[in-house]
């Protein structure tokens, strides 16, 4: 195992870019596998509640490998947890788009679920130690390359698919190639030592539980975003369904950019200004898009939640993996299941508040989660 005293400059770096790469092909994989739903559902002939069902396999097979990876990062050391969960991955990419039955589907989609909830800790727990040696900040880049892995992969997923090599075919190929990258880049994916006797996940308490709800609070927003944001523009601003899937990429697009910016921004603003502006600038981008009739402005709206919203998880993630008496993977573990339950849970939670009220109500509630995030970013100093 590495140890921080005898790490050079030539390996953090390398260190750096070998665990990017991971982010970069963890979001391809996630972009790749959205451009396959549609096509996915078609093959199976299922309607949209069984393929919702589908989702929520996926997303608790997830919830359910985060704690477990951060007691295993901190018995068997980082490294070596990304690169098994990360082959894991690759082949899950691979095999989910493929399976021909209703029920094999299932299967799959919960060990999809597995492999990206345990890589998702694992990476993100690696990513803080590397940023830990290298005493700058450098979280939010790595978030960064995960979103534009996934604006990559949803790109070449709908390519494979318009060229009929949606059934399988492209995925098989993608996945390869994710295998072969990460093996090339293995090496260089820096080990640190274990920590067996370390605190492993227990239910998030304390600082855990703290970081945890913001970030739940901050998922919240995202996924909300996924599933309702261009339901809003038809309803307020009149917009085409084609039109309206513009606002969540405008919000997709502002996140990313500001994600490679962002560690510069904070190691020129600080973390805590960071997240006070992130939070209202949230707060802000969700109330224009929903007062707005126009569509431009409610676009723009939603590009500025993506700006305010880009740096306030890594932040989280990286503060997580920092907390006295937790391994670094246990910490980022109790924080990002928290986090990823409200990316699971917004969605169906405002769509019922919007059947009572309106899409407007909800996500205008929501907006307030900006505030609290806002108000809470002295957590950050602790």
């Amino acid at each position: 195992m590495t140890h921080v005293s005898t790490i050079d400059t030539r390996s953090i770096e390398a260190g750096r870019w070998a665990i990017s790469t991971v982010f970069l092909l963890n979001g391809a994989g996630i972009g790749l596998w959205a451009a396959h739903v549609p096509t996915v559902q078609a093959r199976m002939g299922i309607d949209t509640g069984m393929l919702s069902l589908v989702l929520l396999t996926i997303a608790g097979g997830a919830l359910m490998a985060m704690p477990l990876m951060g007691g295993l990062t901190g018995r068997f050391g980082t490294r070596r947890m990304v690169l098994v969960a990360g082959f894991a991955f690759a082949l899950m990419t691979a095999v989910i788009m493929a399976m021909p039955r209703l029920d094999l589907l299932f299967v799959a989609a919960f060990l999809f679920g597995v492999s990206n909830g345990a890589l998702d800790v694992a990476m993100n727990a690696n990513a803080s130690e590397v940023e830990t040696v290298r005493g700058l900040p450098t979280m939010s880049s790595f978030h960064g390359f995960f979103s534009l892995g996934g604006l990559f992969g949803a790109g070449l997923g709908g390519v494979l698919v318009g060229q009929g090599l949606g059934h399988g075919e492209g995925a098989l190929m993608v996945g390869v190639a994710t295998a072969v990258v990460l093996a090339l880049s293995a090496p260089r994916v820096m080990g640190f030592a274990a920590h067996a006797s370390g605190s492993h996940f227990m239910l998030p308490r304390g600082a855990a539980l703290g970081l945890g709800m913001l970030a739940l609070l901050c998922f919240a927003v995202e996924g909300a975003l996924v599933d309702w944001s261009a339901l809003l523009l038809e309803e307020r601003t009149g917009a085409s369904p084609a039109s309206a899937a513009l606002g969540y990429s405008a919000f997709s697009i502002a996140m990313a950019a500001c994600r490679f910016a962002g560690d510069r921004i904070i190691l020129r603003f600080g973390a805590v200004r960071v997240m006070v502006i992130g939070g209202l600038s949230m707060f802000a981008g969700l109330a224009l898009a929903v007062l707005s009739t126009n569509f431009v402005v409610s676009s723009l709206g939603f590009a500025l939640v993506g700006l305010g919203a880009a740096n306030v998880v890594p932040l989280l993630f990286g503060a997580a993996s920092r907390i006295p008496g937790m391994h670094p993977g246990a910490g980022v573990a109790a924080v990002a299941t928290l986090g990823y339950g409200g990316l699971l849970l917004a969605p169906p939670v405002l769509g019922w508040v919007a059947v009572h009220s309106s899409v407007m109500v909800a996500l205008g509630a929501l907006s307030l989660s900006g505030i609290v995030i806002a108000l809470s970013a002295g957590v950050l100093r602790k």
